[in-house]
């Protein structure tokens, strides 16, 4: 089974408005591009001369903007302070017709940012200004508050986990009361630190690394993979489990829509320049493909080619329809 361009158009077409939930935790990712050409006399690392500087939303929000770029409504709930990262962050959602009517604001908690040194198109180095400790019960409160209202609106609801606070036992308590009241599908971005917390998710995006992670278990080559999926489908009571496997492409486990064995999908990347962010890209796209009611092997296939497509590009990114409608007629085309 394999889309085509007509297929994808309707797809895309379907997907369209349709609303999906975000929850997790949002970052500022700042760029720094610049030129290397020598080493430093202080000490043995290069020197980056900075000529262009950017800033993009990233984590929960880098979901929340592949999914307005593929035409579906995120509808983002997360926390951060009213410092000037949380100030800027603000000012790229409302950039990009992204509201910030759930969003949190939490002045015990700085605005997490992430800088990435680009040399020659290459990152050479990130820093991470974080803190990572658990929330006051107030901003778990208003979190959980937050959720209410945006379920009551969304077809789909995206879990993105990095670990820095607002996904914890009480939140996801309460996403599975709400979803289950709803009949709502909740998809995750794994952290393998959290992994009690995903019980009974329907579905789970994580790379072969945190599959690993996640189970205990080898996962190099695809009998090991197998074996490492369907144990974690078991462990966590899951419906199905999307593996992202790099140059492999992806890994669907879908025993419930008659897939015992996974459903292995070749990668669609041409060239691969930076795969920051293409995790964020497969979850937003499967779940808007999901929300307009996809069947998870389409979904699954979309995603996967507006991975490819991210994953060619500098920093994080997203991939818009008229991007993945040019990719399936090129395939045509050959």
């Amino acid at each position: 089974m394999k889309l085509d361009h007509a297929q994808a158009e309707d797809l895309l077409r379907r997907m369209h408005g349709c609303r999906v939930a975000v929850l997790g935790d949002l970052m500022l990712d700042e760029y720094l591009f610049g030129e290397v050409n020598r080493i430093s006399p202080e000490a043995p690392v290069p020197i980056v001369r900075v000529n262009r500087e950017r800033a993009v939303l990233g984590g929960a929000a880098n979901v929340a903007a592949n999914l307005k770029a593929v035409g579906a409504e995120p509808l983002l709930v997360g926390a951060l302070q009213n410092d000037p990262a949380g100030i800027k962050l603000r000012g790229l959602l409302a950039a990009q017709g992204i509201g910030a009517d759930a969003l949190v604001l939490e002045p015990s908690r700085p605005t997490v940012i992430k800088t990435r040194v680009i040399g020659q198109q290459q990152q050479m180095l990130r820093i991470d200004r974080e803190d990572t400790g658990e929330f006051p019960q107030p901003a778990v409160t208003a979190l959980c508050a937050s959720l209410e209202q945006v379920l009551g609106r969304a077809s789909a609801l995206v879990v993105s986990d990095y670990a820095k606070g607002v996904v914890n036992s009480e939140v996801i308590a309460r996403v599975r009361e709400l979803c289950a009241a709803r009949g709502i599908p909740w998809i995750v971005d794994p952290k393998p630190s959290h992994l009690e917390l995903y019980r009974g998710a329907t579905l789970m995006t994580p790379n072969t690394r945190e599959l690993s992670e996640l189970t205990g278990l080898p996962t190099k080559g695809d009998p090991e993979m197998a074996a490492a999926g369907q144990a974690l489908l078991e462990v966590l009571g899951l419906q199905g489990l999307l593996v992202t496997r790099s140059e492999k492409g992806m890994a669907l486990f879908a025993p419930g829509n008659g897939h015992r064995e996974p459903w292995v999908i070749p990668t669609e990347a041409r060239e691969v320049f930076d795969v920051s962010g293409a995790g964020d890209t497969v979850i937003a796209v499967f779940s808007a493909a999901l929300a307009s009611g996809a069947d998870w092997q389409s979904a699954a296939m979309i995603a996967n080619a507006a991975a490819g497509i991210v994953v060619g590009k500098v920093g994080t990114a997203t991939a818009t329809p008229a991007e993945i409608l040019d990719h399936y007629r090129d395939q045509e085309a050959v």
